[in-house]
């Protein structure tokens, strides 16, 4: 018995080690999905309350080890049903009277836990009640069985996600007399547990994977949009690979503006229409002099070195640090000191400039609506007194630009816009001008909006810049399950979260139009300390793959096309290993996202992560794969189904 006290003593330092490192830890029980099976295994001390006891009966002396094990099913977040079987043995010696018992019991169970004891606590107290059958043979009695009720009370510690921890005191009142004593009357036991409870099925909260519900699109009329041509090109929009197409261009099969000279700027802007092949051009098709494209690019190189510099060379390091947060803070308040180091502060007033309010919430953008607001390119946000934060776009010199804004964005959809005043950051809803009872009402003059009248169709003046861009490039600097401390974006303009599926809280930065000022920009972040920081585009209320988003800015033919072409595919080969891996290194490679394994011989295996289209992509898979301790990955080439080398599928790109 002293033993077995001594291991369990260890057992329960292990445990509360346990809990204690995972405090850095935070997730919402409440957001957790009911009826997940999980496994149960635990032991304990049963000692039975009978006729015959020993002087010094109790919990915790004169008992017997013994354990339990089974399934439990979730039915609320706060209720629970248990399927246990249990096996223990009764001793008892009081001088008097002796007896031996051997005992199995299995039944149902039925539990209550009080979610958080407190706020972000991972102790919940818990309430347990069921129903047993018990079978025990005792002395030279045949085996028998009887009815038991067990009812107890405990805490539950959430280790992790996935693993929970039980320490609870039972009774159980029998309806069977198991020692046989000489008042023949029923005995029960007492018991006190320690249980752990892990869950299988709950998906892994550190991925990235979205969970879509079809509930979602319920209210969509498919067949209205399989017919629907938006920008007027003549082309369906379900095949239109550049929608919004501006009235009255030329477009080819696919929708897109026409490109004589194939240097990816449309005729109609291009305004030099026939340069070479193979010239690099600016945004309105205009040939870049060698001169002007070599300083572009050892500026934006210069740049990047300056952020990779400044991510390798400092000294954060996340192990000194207790929480994410606080590794997340030093990084970017040490990130913001080197990089403003030199400049002053702009103290000038600006004039008052307009803006459209499409929504404002307490918890970020819900997120069947986060797409949408994402797609956005000019979308900001701005966090009030009381915490609500409030979401706006664009930045207008006139009211008539905001109104014909706001009349845009309530054509998309867009139903609840206000229009905003921006004073030098102070933002007030924007209220017309009121007539004072003094003033000759011949001389008020209130400005309106300009509009154009069309055989009688009011028209709103809507500049084209502030139509939505068709592609929008954000970084995604991490998922997190708590919310982040204001400090960590110090500095860092247009921060947008949201919430996601997944109940993972979402953290944007910036928004672009072209890609290259993108890659730029997940550099920064980067250098701020956001490692895993990446490259998320949307389109169109959407989220689209980046190989599709770099392709519609370089306004190229159809995917089909260019397969037809080349047919170039990419992996990355995460390592190489005598054996097969772990199962905790095989976890490790997966958050990178599909493993697939490749056996060579008997004794080899190769793993790799990933198939791409578009080297760029392969990049960001290896960059990431580097980032997470396997310097060894490199980009694995294929052409037709044939392995070729990384230059020679350079120089088919080319």
């Amino acid at each position: 018995m002293n033993q077995f006290l001594k291991h369990l003593f260890t057992l329960l330092i292990l445990v509360s080690s346990t809990f204690v490192y995972a405090q850095d830890l935070d997730f919402d029980l409440e957001k957790k999905k009911p009826f997940n099976p999980k496994f149960t295994l635990g032991t304990g001390f049963y000692t039975l309350t009978g006729d015959i006891q020993n002087e010094e009966s109790g919990f915790l002396r004169g008992t017997n080890p013994g354990y339990n094990a089974g399934m439990k099913f979730g039915i609320t977040n706060n209720l629970e049903l248990s399927f246990l079987m249990m096996k223990s043995a009764f001793s008892t010696d009081n001088g008097a009277e002796s007896f031996d018992s051997e005992i199995d019991g299995m039944g149902l169970h039925i539990g209550y836990s009080v979610n958080q004891l407190f706020k972000q606590s991972r102790i919940s107290p818990l309430l347990t009640f069921g129903v047993q059958r018990l079978s025990y043979k005792t002395n030279n009695f045949d085996r028998e069985s009887a009815i038991a009720i067990p009812f107890g009370l405990g805490i539950r510690i959430h280790v992790t996600e996935r693993l929970e921890f039980d320490a609870s005191l039972n009774w159980a009142v029998g309806m069977g007399d198991i020692d046989h004593g000489a008042d023949d009357g029923s005995d029960g036991y007492k018991s006190f547990n320690i249980s752990l409870h892990y869950d299988l099925f709950t998906p892994d909260p550190n991925s990235d994977e979205e969970y879509f519900d079809d509930s979602y699109y319920a209210d969509v009329d498919f067949a209205k949009l399989e017919n629907e041509d938006e920008d007027g090109d003549l082309v369906l929009d379900v095949d239109d690979y550049c929608p919004k197409t501006p009235i009255g261009v030329k477009v080819d099969a696919n929708g897109c503006p026409l490109d004589d000279d194939n240097d990816g700027i449309a005729n109609y802007i291009d305004q030099q229409k026939d340069t070479p092949e193979g010239s690099i051009v600016d945004e309105f098709g205009v040939r870049l002099t060698a001169d002007k494209y070599h300083s572009m690019y050892s500026e934006y190189e210069a740049a990047s070195r300056k952020y990779a510099n400044f991510y390798n060379e400092s000294e954060i390091k996340r192990e000194n640090y207790k929480t994410v947060d606080e590794y997340l803070i030093a990084k970017a308040n040490a990130f913001n000191k080197a990089y403003n180091e030199g400049l002053k502060d702009d103290d000038e007033v600006k004039a008052l400039v307009y803006k459209v309010k499409i929504g404002e919430f307490s918890d970020g953008i819900p997120a069947k609506i986060a797409n949408k607001f994402l797609s956005i390119d000019d979308l900001e946000s701005v966090t009030l007194e009381n915490g609500v934060v409030m979401y706006l776009v664009g930045s207008y010199a006139t009211l008539d630009e905001a109104i014909g804004r706001q009349h845009d964005l309530e054509e998309k959809g867009l139903d609840d816009t206000y229009l905003m005043v921006d004073n030098n950051g102070d933002v007030t809803p924007y209220v017309p001008p009121t007539l004072e009872p003094e003033i000759d009402e011949d001389e008020i003059v209130v400005e309106e909006p300009i509009i154009e009248e069309v055989e009688d169709e009011v028209v709103f003046v809507v500049n084209e810049n502030n139509i939505l861009n068709e592609t929008t490039y954000r970084i995604q600097v991490g998922a997190f399950n708590q919310e982040l401390s204001d400090e960590v974006f110090s500095g860092v303009k247009n921060v947008i979260s949201f919430t996601g599926k997944d109940g993972l809280i979402r953290y944007m930065a910036g928004s672009f139009v072209e890609y290259k000022d993108a890659i730029d920009y997940q550099a920064q972040m980067k250098a701020r300390g956001f490692e895993d920081a990446f490259i998320v585009t949307y389109k169109n209320g959407e989220r689209i793959s980046l190989n599709v988003a770099i392709k519609t800015e370089n306004n190229l033919v159809s995917e089909e096309v260019i397969e037809d072409e080349v047919n170039l595919e990419f992996t990355v080969q995460i390592m190489v290993a005598k054996a097969s891996v772990s199962a905790a290194e095989l976890k490790k490679m997966s958050k990178l996202g599909k493993i697939d394994k490749e056996a060579e011989g008997t004794e080899m295996y190769r793993y790799f992560s990933g198939t791409y289209e578009v080297l760029e992509d392969a990049n960001i898979q290896l960059e990431k794969a580097k980032l997470a301790g396997y310097t060894d990955a490199f980009i694995v080439t294929y052409k037709d189904g044939e392995r070729i080398t990384l230059q020679e599928a350079k120089k088919l790109i080319r």
